[in-house]
């Protein structure tokens, strides 16, 4: 089988599909994605640049979907949860938010 020529019958081959989702769904992707960033950091001027840049696909469409006050809301509420969490490396006594 030529490498870029997949055969459909194999059930190793990767299948992405696109799935419709109500407005209660993608804010539950929205939350997700938010929280996520978050946890590693990011501040809000990051996090809705994830959430309006359209290689995000998941993020991006939660954007549209919700529109941009629905996110910066689902954003700053899990910046002021996540958002002062601190990661420190206890054993090189390094903290990763520094860096």
């Amino acid at each position: 089988m030529p490498y870029n020529d997949p055969d459909p019958s194999d059930p190793n081959v990767l299948v992405g599909v696109e799935l419709e989702v109500d407005e209660d769904a993608a804010k539950d992707m929205a939350y997700v994605f938010a929280e996520e960033f978050a946890r590693l950091g990011m501040d809000k001027k990051k996090l809705m640049g994830i959430f309006s840049n359209s290689e995000y696909a998941g993020a991006h469409r939660a954007y549209l979907q919700l529109g941009e006050n629905e996110i910066e809301t689902i954003v700053d509420e899990c910046i002021s949860v996540w958002g002062s969490v601190r990661i420190i490396d206890r054993v090189n006594n390094r903290d990763l938010h520094q860096e």
